[in-house]
């Protein structure tokens, strides 16, 4: 009689071992925290390594009779790409099939032999070990308005309690994550109010304790909006320990919060309470819940910075303004942006001592200057704002960002723009945007080793953010590393296929690598996705890299056209015209650039 053939489960890939049937994903040796689907889907393209797995297969593998989006999968494509990293011979282990699926391409080992017992697989109570996070609306983050300085009060009493570490012991800084407020109103169109409360708490959190608590921004949690995921799966998709949810409800000049901290391992609610009160009367309210909570806890929290107008009396139209600019500057079009402005110049109009307001319009501004304005149009008026809100309030880690952002790429004045950046990031070291920031003026000044720490940095705290990691992508390239570039562009696009700069920044680095058939591969793409002129010009100088001259020439005249009516970066025409041959017109390019104080 035969002896019976074990069945293999063991699947080994570099240091990586994988158990099929514990559903445990071991690195050299030590258990690696997987979320459960995107361990799901790293099983089934293993089990069938070298080979192409479509898209439907794995849909329908992995989320059995459950309509899921494609967006979905690529971004548990992405969640494992960030886990495992390079193989040893610069592979990637997944490969992407264009328009078909996803296939393995590490070589495989199996192993029938029965698993040892594995350690539990550690839960994410802070930063998730294995990933390695990378910047929404671009470079926003503001202020916490005194009712959920209410909520914040109580919160950081239940964190502090929970994140106490014995006196020799070295403390660990946990990562919380505040979910979209759910808006109870009845009414759509009050969602930009719920939408705001979420923004202004997540931006007071991370000033809150900064050595202690790191806040995810409000970029990456926003695509949990009416979420079906579990708290502990939210959890670990975005590496926290911890989730602040709740709902408001507003009805004329009275509101009511409900907010609730959730610890995720356990899904174990540590704390939830209801405020329910008049909008004016909300700093009685903060004084009041902080008492009540300090003393049932009889605990006593390091003071957090306070700034000047978090104190004072609340405008509930300027408040009002202030959250429709916000959610006007979250849609990120021309139109919006204009609105968001006007939005906010009524707010301080209404209250002209209020630095969020500013902040928040200087933030404005920069966003018109991207894609829409020339630097010289918008840039004197977000500097004006920059300046007023940091003279009202100097413990506003926004408004330094804000300045910081006028110092760096219209003043050029480098030792000013580090020294804003650097008090922003003393105030709050989870801003993105500072982090950001920083990175850009370290990069500017060729420091690109501490630069791209920096980054790295910014997507630990906006791990899902769409705009940081397009602007990211420059510091990649200007570094001169275009493999990095190349693997950077494709985690962008595996985040959003749609967005057209990946795919232009994707051409230029294969371009730089003599990579002729994917620069022409991904140019198309970008060709078919720009939605600016910036990214077909960007296209065309990797175009006339690679000798597609006449192409280069046609897209470059396109670009020009509708710079007509759109600001287009003129040094990014004058590198076109560099690749193309043209001194002549590069030079006056160059120019122009420096006339536009293009950035």
């Amino acid at each position: 009689m035969g002896v019976p053939l074990k069945a293999k489960h063991l699947y080994g890939f570099g240091s990586y071992q994988l158990d099929a049937v514990e559903r445990v994903l071991l690195r050299d040796g030590q258990p690696v925290t997987v979320p459960p689907k995107d361990l799901e889907t790293l099983l089934v393209l293993v089990e069938r390594a070298g080979h192409i797995v479509e898209k439907e297969e794995l849909l329908d593998r992995v989320w059995p009779g459950v309509f899921i989006e494609e967006g979905n999968l690529a971004r548990h494509i992405f969640n494992l790409r960030q886990v495992l990293g390079d193989s040893p011979d610069g592979r990637k282990y997944i490969e992407t099939i264009p328009r078909r699926g996803y296939r393995f391409v590490a070589a495989v080992r199996e192993d029938g032999e029965p698993a040892t017992p594995h350690p539990p697989v550690p839960q994410a109570s802070g930063p998730a070990p294995t990933t390695v996070p990378v910047p929404l609306s671009q470079k926003r983050s503001f202020w916490l308005w005194p009712l959920a300085l209410s909520v914040l009060a109580a919160t950081a009493i239940l964190i502090g309690r929970h994140f106490q570490h014995p006196r020799n012991a070295s403390p660990q800084k946990a990562l919380l994550a505040v979910l979209p407020f759910v808006n109870l109103s009845g009414d759509a169109h009050e969602d930009y109010f719920a939408d705001g409360l979420t923004e202004e708490m997540i931006a007071q959190l991370g000033q809150l304790q900064p050595t202690q608590l790191g806040v995810i921004a409000r970029t990456s949690t926003a695509r949990y909006k009416d979420t079906k995921e579990t708290v502990a799966q939210i959890g670990r998709e975005l590496g926290v320990g911890y989730l602040l949810e709740g709902s408001v409800r507003r009805g004329g000049d009275r509101v009511r919060v409900t907010a609730q901290l959730i610890q995720t391992a356990e899904q174990t609610h540590l704390w939830a309470e209801t405020y329910e009160r008049p909008l004016t009367d909300v700093l009685s309210i903060q004084r009041e819940i902080a008492e009540k909570i300090t003393h049932s806890l009889s605990i006593q929290l390091l003071p957090a910075a306070t700034s000047v107008s978090a104190n004072s009396h609340l405008n509930l139209e300027s408040y009002d303004k202030y959250l429709l600019g916000l959610h006007e500057l979250g849609e990120d079009t021309r139109e919006s942006v204009n609105r968001a402005i006007q939005y906010f110049q009524e707010a301080t109009a209404l209250d002209p001592k209020d630095a969020h307001l500013y902040a928040a319009l200087a933030a404005a501004y920069d966003a018109a200057t991207t894609y829409y304005s020339s630097p010289t149009e918008v840039m004197p008026r977000a500097k004006e704002a920059a300046l007023e809100a940091v003279a009202l309030d100097p413990n506003l880690a926004s408004a330094h960002v804000r300045l910081g952002y006028v110092r760096l790429f219209y003043d050029w004045d480098w030792p000013a723009a580090e020294q804003q950046y650097r008090r922003a990031l003393e105030i709050n070291p989870s801003l993105p945007e500072a982090q950001l920031g920083y990175a850009n003026y370290l990069a500017t000044l060729g420091h690109f080793d501490e630069a791209l720490s920096r980054v790295q940095q910014a997507y630990l705290f906006d791990p899902l953010a769409l705009e940081s990691r397009k602007e990211a992508l420059w510091i990649y390239y200007f570094s001169g590393r275009m493999p990095e570039t190349v693997e950077q562009a494709q985690k962008t696009i595996e985040m959003e296929p749609t967005a057209g700069l990946p795919h232009a920044m994707l051409a230029m680095a294969y371009a730089q690598m003599g990579k002729r058939p994917e620069t022409l591969q991904a140019a198309e793409n970008a060709i078919r996705l720009a939605n600016s002129p910036s990214i077909l010009t960007t296209t065309a100088a990797a175009l006339a890299h690679v000798g597609q001259s006449r192409e280069a020439k046609q897209l470059l005249s396109k670009a020009l056209e509708q710079a007509k009516e759109r600001y287009v970066c003129r040094f990014l025409v004058a590198d076109t015209y560099v690749e193309l041959g043209d001194t002549e017109k590069a030079f006056e390019s160059l120019e122009q650039g420096f006339l536009q104080r293009s950035t």
